[in-house]
């Protein structure tokens, strides 16, 4: 594997690690199940619930109370019989547990909803010096940032470190599904990309794809290395 991507293997190609089997993680996970990923490992402890179904498409009333991560590889093996999947019903915070469980993997896509997580994700993909899809909606906004360890921008030449107080997370201020499903779907593209080694074309490498669905626009914005971030001296 390079930093920018990975070469396809036979009709299948590639692992990818996916953090949250929510609205981002359902989207990005059936853009990487019918992209062609080979291996796929999804970690979520929670289970389906009522209020979840207009942003997790994936999921159904009879789904309600069961692990998210064990009933997205369900729906995903109705799509993809070859699909090598592995559901993870774990809450991995630390950036040690990430390493651990994405060690092997080939990149690493965040669909978490919090700062810490976030963060954890970044600092993982930086000590496994593989690449990281990074995405986040809430209410009507989102983006998405491709991580390329040792070449590009990280989230903390962004913002440096988590908040010391934690936002508003989806649970609490919401976010459309529409946004959500659009959001998921970009990290899942980015991540065939990667997988197909072509990162360095990729929107969002080395750039903040933002998007707005009050104001119905789409921006990518340059975001540069800070000179003495952690990122500099990572990868290869």
């Amino acid at each position: 594997m390079t930093h920018a991507g990975v070469r396809a293997t036979g009709s299948a190609m590639g692992s990818a690690f996916l953090i949250g089997a929510g609205g981002l993680g359902v989207a990005a996970a059936e853009a990487l199940a019918l992209g062609g990923v080979a291996r796929l490992t999804a970690a979520d402890p929670d289970e389906v619930a009522l209020s979840n179904l207009h942003r997790q498409a994936c999921y159904t009333l009879d789904d309600v109370g069961r692990p998210k991560a064990e009933r997205l590889g369900a729906y995903l093996a109705s799509l993809r019989s070859d699909l090598v999947f592995t559901p993870l019903p774990l809450r991995l915070k630390s950036v040690e547990a990430l390493v651990a469980a994405a060690a092997g993997h080939d990149i690493l896509l965040d669909g978490s909803d919090n700062a810490a997580t976030r963060f954890a994700a970044n600092d993982a993909a930086l000590a496994l010096g593989i690449p990281l899809v990074h995405g986040a909606a809430l209410g009507l906004r989102g983006q998405v940032m491709t991580i390329l360890p040792g070449i590009t921008a990280c989230l903390r030449c962004l913002f440096e470190s988590p908040p010391e107080a934690e936002g508003p997370v989806c649970r609490d201020a919401g976010v459309l599904g529409p946004l959500a499903g659009e959001i998921g779907w970009r990290m899942g593209l980015e991540g065939i990309k990667l997988l197909r080694g072509e990162g360095r074309g990729l929107p969002s490498v080395g750039r903040m794809t933002t998007v707005d669905l009050n104001r119905g626009r789409r921006r990518v914005v340059e975001v540069g290395r800070r000179p003495d971030c952690l990122c500099q001296n990572t990868g290869s």
